[in-house]
């Protein structure tokens, strides 16, 4: 079965991502505790140009990251907009609609780019 090159590419620049940016940002925005993973406050189903756009992830430890996903704890984005600010998070919802070109060009791009 041949895999999907859009798919392999995308997978391969989420976990580029994670790696560089957990290793930029050591601490937990929330609580202070070493960060486990970088979260997505436009969710990457939502928004593909918000993806791969670092002012869009932010560090959680896997507490908070769960807390968030798990029962809703509506603590942890309150408290991440307190943190990086209003002006921030309208930003991310006034980008969050624009269509990107989610292909192998692109991905490639964002690849090199975070390599």
């Amino acid at each position: 079965m041949k895999r999907n090159p859009v798919k392999t590419l995308r997978n391969k620049a989420d976990r580029l991502i994670q790696i560089k940016y957990v290793a930029l940002n050591p601490s937990c925005i929330v609580c202070g505790q070493p960060t486990s993973e970088m979260h997505h406050v436009i969710y990457k189903s939502q928004s593909n140009n918000l993806r791969f756009d670092p002012l869009n992830i932010v560090p959680l430890c896997k507490s908070c990251h769960c807390k968030h996903h798990m029962s809703g704890d509506s603590f942890i984005l309150a408290t991440i907009i307190k943190v990086k600010g209003q002006d921030w998070f309208d930003d991310l919802q006034s980008r969050r609609h624009t269509i990107c070109k989610f292909n192998q060009g692109y991905l490639k791009e964002v690849i090199e780019r975070l390599s």
